[in-house]
């Protein structure tokens, strides 16, 4: 389980709240006729998790009503149910109710292991272009709705033209493709090669609700392998305190 201290650090109310509004706090989920209450222990992004013993009677896909009871007040939004785990429910955590509270990043950011295609460059200037004859594979490093981190093994003349501010044409490839167009904000030489931060420009309307797709399963995964991580940690330190 991530822990309590650092998953309050996720939330922070624009009202001046103490960043623990949400964590630990009670939360009623109802669909239909049925109604459960549990805990409130995880906040980030799209995805909330809620502890409680009748999660089982959730499926997922189950459009449910939450309310959640926090000392500075009621937040009751609409949700849905997007993944299960003995226990705990994980759900949506709907943009009206992220307006709320203050993130350290606008959109959540998730490691990925993944690659793409350069096809074309534009420079800071946005005066010269230039489309590659072979189109220069990179690897995506991590990613979110407004942008990614990628390298480009060593290539130097890649090096010297691909500057802060120069717009680049890819293609993501991310088990289906997403064309786009992106700009660099940030460099950084690594040992083979070098790490770029970019933002998006554009992307086809029709590919955005497959990248927040992309995104929210992997945001799901990665938060269950720390969870994990964590839970096996703390049964080994039980353990070993045991046996001393």
């Amino acid at each position: 389980m991530v822990s309590k201290q650092k998953s309050a650090k996720f939330y922070g109310s624009k009202e001046g709240y103490d960043a623990d509004v949400m964590i630990d706090s009670k939360a009623m989920l109802s669909k239909e006729d049925f109604v459960a209450t549990g805990v409130l222990t995880y906040a980030l992004g799209d995805i909330i998790e809620v502890e409680l013993p009748e999660y089982h009677v959730f499926a997922l896909g189950d459009k449910c009503k939450m309310t959640v009871y926090t000392k500075s007040g009621l937040f009751v939004m609409d949700t849905v149910v997007v993944a299960k785990d003995q226990g705990s429910l994980i759900v949506l955590n709907p943009p009206e109710n992220r307006r709320k509270f203050t993130e350290k990043r606008e959109f959540p950011r998730v490691d990925v292991k993944n690659e793409g295609l350069l096809f074309a460059l534009q420079d800071r200037n946005k005066k010269l272009k230039h489309h590659f004859e072979t189109p220069i594979r990179f690897s995506i490093k991590n990613l979110s709705v407004n942008g990614l981190g990628f390298t480009i093994s060593e290539n130097a003349m890649l090096e010297k033209v691909i500057q802060k501010n120069s717009q680049l044409e890819v293609e993501l490839i991310l088990g289906f493709l997403v064309p786009c167009t992106m700009e660099i904000v940030r460099q950084e030489k690594t040992n083979d090669g070098y790490y770029y931060g970019a933002s998006f420009v554009s992307i086809p309307e029709e590919k955005t609700n497959a990248l927040r797709g992309f995104i929210l399963k992997n945001q799901i995964e990665t938060y269950y392998i720390q969870k994990q991580e964590n839970e096996t940690k703390k049964a080994l330190e039980k353990k070993s305190a045991a046996n001393q």
